[in-house]
């Protein structure tokens, strides 16, 4: 039957569907497929298919087995046929250690013994001898990087390996080089040189690509540096008295002026703050008369000037109309155009003004544009 989690409690809904699915009869037999998905990306792996005999090809489109062939196949046993009749969609497995595939794969064998003696037995056998030819996990890697006992080679020599091998090693690789190195050894240097690699087969470099040896040394000095500043000047604000004895435990080359150099802050720039251009026309007036009033060359230059000042100050606070007045064939008329219009848009408007042949009409109809126009603000 199949599996219900203990406890569990069906609604109505799904009693009755349960129920419905129940009542049908189940297949007779169905087929498991078996295919080997190479490594990209992602690490390799292997998919394990349940009824492979209802699976088109675009069903396997998303895995990128579109075109593949399962390399081992085998009857499902009765067990299985009875826990996959209640799928309501494609079922598959995946595995990326042939450990776990072994492990669940011999209770499958074991079943179909029950039921067909000695073909479980046949059928592990032939999956065991697919181990060499379809590798996954990541224990031949190791290889390359470790020794003969599993230790790590020396730390220079590893550095020269991995840097003439660096096209070698796949991203998954270089991800458990990566996670071991940070469990055991923990070695600034070799981090900083398998975050590069990882960095650079993510991206898709080219084969015949190198790793480029001296922005690399210069990036480990970087590294290096931060990390000894950092413990100086954690050491230095717990016990500044005592600091240069303890930093000389860890860095025994370490000297006094060393000290001062990484104690010593840079001073922080402040960043000004982007302020909106004043473009409206009486804040432009106001700005240019504040010039005035500094550079006044008399007493009553100056008082005009205030005057001007306060009579302007008191029409933007009250949002009064800038009054534009033209003086054409003999007839002035004023013009009006809202408070906060842009400079250059009077502007425009008064050189239009100066046009010969423009009447008051034309020059109406101009300032309408120009007032209805959402760009004048």
């Amino acid at each position: 039957m199949v599996k219900i989690k203990e406890g569990y409690h069906m609604s109505p809904e799904e009693k009755l569907e349960f129920d419905r699915v129940d009542a049908l009869p189940r297949k007779k037999c169905g087929r498991v497929a078996y295919y080997y998905k190479p490594e990209t990306k992602y690490p390799a792996r292997i998919y394990v298919f349940m009824h492979s005999e209802i699976w088109q090809d675009r069903n396997r489109r998303p895995m990128g087995l579109f075109h593949a062939q399962p390399f081992l196949t085998r009857p499902m046993n009765s067990g299985e046929i009875e826990y996959h009749h209640f799928d309501t969609r494609l079922c598959y497995h995946q595995y990326e250690d042939w450990q776990k595939q072994i492990y669940a794969e011999e209770k499958e064998a074991a079943q179909m013994d029950l039921e067909d003696p000695g073909s479980g037995l046949v059928f592990l056998d032939n999956l065991k001898g697919y181990l060499e030819k379809y590798p996954i996990g990541f224990q031949t890697s190791l290889k390359r990087y470790t020794d003969a006992d599993g230790k790590f080679l020396s730390e220079d020599y590893q550095l020269d390996r991995l840097l003439e091998t660096a096209n070698n090693y796949t991203i998954a690789e270089i991800g458990e080089l990566l996670d071991k190195e940070n469990k055991q050894g923990k070695r600034l240097p070799m981090l900083v040189l398998l975050k590069t690699m990882y960095r650079n087969a993510a991206e898709g470099h080219a084969p015949n690509w190198k790793l480029d040896e001296r922005k690399l040394k210069r990036k480990i000095e970087q590294a290096v540096k931060r990390k000894r500043v950092n413990f100086v000047r954690r050491i230095y604000a717990g016990s500044p008295l005592f600091a240069m004895t303890e930093i000389l435990l860890k860095y025994p080359d370490y000297t006094a002026a060393m000290l001062e150099s990484d104690l010593l802050k840079k001073r922080h720039v402040v960043k000004r703050k982007k302020k909106k251009a004043v473009t409206d026309l009486r804040r432009c007036q106001l700005m240019k008369l504040v010039q005035l009033l500094a550079h006044a060359p008399d007493e009553q230059a100056y008082h005009r000037t205030c005057t001007k000042f306060a009579i302007m100050t008191k029409a933007h606070n009250h949002r009064l109309p800038i009054p534009v007045p033209v003086k054409l064939e003999g007839k002035t008329e004023v013009y009006y155009f809202a408070w906060r219009t842009r400079e250059n848009v009077v502007k425009d408007f008064v050189a239009k003004a100066n046009q010969r042949g423009i009447s008051h009409a034309e020059l109406k109809k101009v300032q309408q544009a120009m007032v209805s126009s959402s760009y004048s603000y």
